[in-house]
């Protein structure tokens, strides 16, 4: 018996030796990680709505175990001589994968798509100076028509004008032009018929203009300049919105230089470099494909992406602060002269964060309004001087802060930003001496946690892409009054008399009814490929979209014989947007 039991037990010991040590452990531990992630991903929704998480924590928890998992597995079957071979073709494989090609990140940490890491999808654009065919000087008239800035004529996202015809099945948008177009976040802006943005060709930053009705290049400007970021989640190239005035191009570039050019031609008239001004160095590296590019030496590592702000005959600019601490040159906001570039005043001392500058009216003084870093603040438009400034929490190197100031009336503003600090109400106070204080009327972590859009406000409601979700959220008490989980992203938004135009991340066209009790889809088109983080242009029965490949114009249904009965702007905005079209036009 005891020979027997010893036979046996030699007879079975070549096959437990043959297992490799640990293979059930590891792919337990696989299929316990794949399970996990699963779940996360599954009922992301149900946790976030409780505890007001930031929707890229699964993202990074999925790439973090993926790296994690590939790395075990590879190094394991190393160890194990008869798969050392498919151990380090596991290894080597997505190594080199990544030395190739790099991954495209869009707004909550998730990979998009691949990209060679030596050439540009962009590379065959030309990349000339001043080109094309010379504008008509009667093409830049403006018109009531015209979508001059930011976000619109009034800068709050609002064409109040027109409307559109919500009968998609039966009149779907038409395509007018799609075409390539060079890398970068600007949006269009639009007078008379000519559309006007920015985009990176190659060592080139480029101002560009098109025939809206064409998508001809009209003329191009450029420099060699180029913004990129080490991690390359900010991605490459310009990201602020020209500003047009009396026939003259204002325009930010993501390195920080403001140049003022010919709206006719695209000749320089002058330029300022912002960064110099303020004290903040330029850090120069070189890409993978050699072109060098530069990253400043301040928190604004996400590049330059404010949209200038025209007033009182001057071009306002946020300025910034060096990373070192150094204010003897820092300044909040910076006002240039608009036919000369000179200097008129500068004002505040604290550092600025990737949201554009507005103006309204509080208290019956005009006001300069400018989410900064970690402060939303007040400044007149005649000195500079701060007025008034609120805490918000913001680091610009990490919780990037993109929004605007809205102003909601004679004394409340709505403030909004994702990263989990989501809406805000202050009130304005001002006393008999003229000495302003700020008071939080309300807040909520839970709503309007804008990352790269603003929030619209339409008669008592704000209606927001909130962390990748459209909702509807009642003001001032901030209660949501419907959120629709769909496929926006981190797009934008624009309203056209009553209706929401959406135009998410990846390219989707979205018709919805501003309704405050229901989210209601009217139709949606497939647009353009890559990620659509630029905002919406609009013009009389066009639409602008663009990313950081393409550009199109579609034709939409709209009439103009409803302009009575589309909802108010609030006068403070009627007010400030008079500096931009003369009264004659609107």
């Amino acid at each position: 018996m005891t020979i027997e039991h010893s036979s046996n037990s030699n007879s079975h010991s070549p096959h437990a030796s043959s297992r490799p040590a640990g293979l059930r452990g590891m792919i337990a531990v696989t299929i316990l990680a794949t399970a996990v992630i699963g779940v996360l991903f599954s009922t992301f929704n149900f946790w976030n709505e409780r505890f007001n998480m930031n929707p890229g924590l699964p993202n990074v928890m999925l790439i973090a175990v993926t790296i994690i998992g590939w790395l075990s597995w590879s190094l394991w079957l190393m160890f194990v001589p008869k798969f050392r071979w498919i151990g380090g073709l596991i290894l080597v494989g997505p190594a080199l994968g990544l030395l190739l090609y790099h991954p495209e990140f869009g707004g909550d940490a998730n990979i998009v798509g691949w990209q060679p890491r030596f050439t540009s999808g962009n590379t065959n654009l030309p990349i000339v100076a001043e080109s094309g065919d010379s504008a008509e000087s009667s093409s830049l008239e403006q018109t009531s028509f015209d979508f001059p800035q930011f976000l619109g004529a009034d800068r709050n996202g609002i064409v109040a004008n027109v409307a559109l015809q919500p009968n998609w099945e039966t009149n779907p948008p038409k395509l007018r032009w799609k075409q390539t177009i060079g890398e970068g976040w600007s949006g269009f802006a639009i007078v008379n018929r000519l559309a006007f943005t920015q985009e990176q060709r190659e060592d080139r930053e480029c101002v560009t203009c098109y025939d809206i009705e064409t998508g001809n290049l009209v003329w191009m400007h450029s420099a060699a300049r180029r913004h990129e970021d080490m991690l390359g989640l900010g991605k490459v190239g310009p990201r602020a919105t020209p500003t047009i005035y009396n026939g003259k191009i204002y325009a930010l570039g993501a390195t920080g230089v403001l140049e003022c050019l010919d709206g006719s031609s695209g000749k320089l008239i002058w330029s300022v470099d912002i960064p110099q001004q303020v004290g903040i160095s330029q850090k120069t590296r070189k890409n993978s494909r050699g072109l060098e590019f530069t990253e400043e030496d301040s928190n604004l590592v996400w590049g330059r992406s404010s949209s200038p702000l025209i007033h009182n005959n001057n071009v306002i600019v946020p300025g910034g602060i060096s990373i070192n601490g150094n204010q003897q040159r820092a300044a909040t906001l910076i006002a240039y002269e608009l036919n000369s570039g000179n200097e008129v005043w500068r004002g505040g001392q604290r550092m600025i964060g990737y949201g554009s500058p507005s103006i309204a009216t509080l208290h019956g003084q005009s006001q300069i309004l400018l989410m900064g870093e970690d402060h939303v603040v007040g400044h007149d438009p005649q000195t500079g001087a701060e007025l008034w400034c609120h805490y918000r929490p913001g680091n610009s190197s990490r919780d990037a802060h993109c929004s605007q100031v809205t102003a909601l009336g004679n004394n409340q503003l709505l403030l909004s930003k994702g990263y989990n600090l989501g809406g805000e109400i202050i009130e304005i106070q001002r006393d008999q001496a003229g000495q302003y204080a700020v008071q939080s009327i309300a807040a909520d972590r839970r709503v309007l946690k804008t990352k790269l859009t603003n929030p619209i406000v339409l008669e008592g409601h704000a209606y927001s892409l909130s962390d990748g979700f459209l909702e509807c959220v009642q003001i001032p008490s901030l209660q949501r009054k419907w959120k629709k989980r769909g496929r926006f992203g981190n797009g934008q938004l624009l309203l056209v008399g009553s209706h929401l135009l959406v135009h998410s991340e990846n390219g989707q066209l979205i018709l919805v009814a501003a309704d405050p009790n229901q989210y209601a889809e009217l139709g949606s088109i497939k647009t353009i490929n890559g990620t659509c983080w630029n905002t919406i242009g609009f013009y009389r029965n066009l639409v602008l979209v663009r990313s950081e490949r393409e550009a199109a114009c579609f034709e939409l249904a709209v009439s103009f014989d409803k302009i009575a009965t589309l909802p108010k702007v609030p006068d403070a905005l009627h007010r400030a947007s008079s500096q931009l079209i003369p009264q004659e036009n609107r």
